[in-house]
């Protein structure tokens, strides 16, 4: 394979992750992990109504879409692990009163 076809499979399947993410948090409604992402109430409305197909051919595109204003380490947990155990890792504990 082309190195360039192998570069544009890539950014296609780093966009599919990013949009499935983004729909994943949008439908959930976590909006300390959407804050971050700077993500209207409008987008997240529109990302719960699109299907699978749909974030594909999104996705199939030569452009990088994410643009996340993330650490990396904190990116890397949030896609192995998911978001929502990320960012509860990251809440410090309050000793109770």
């Amino acid at each position: 394979m082309h190195r360039s076809a192998e570069f544009l499979r890539d950014i296609h399947e780093t966009n599919l992750m990013y949009l499935l993410l983004l729909q994943r948090l949008a439908r959930t409604g976590n909006l300390q992990a959407l804050a971050g992402l700077q993500i209207s109430v409008q987008a997240c409305q529109w990302l719960v109504g699109l299907t699978h197909e749909d974030l594909t051919r999104l996705a199939r595109c030569s452009v990088l879409l994410a643009q996340l204003d993330l650490a990396p380490h904190r990116l890397l947990a949030a896609l192995s692990q998911g978001m929502d155990a990320t960012l509860a890792a990251e809440v410090p504990s309050r000793a109770p009163a």
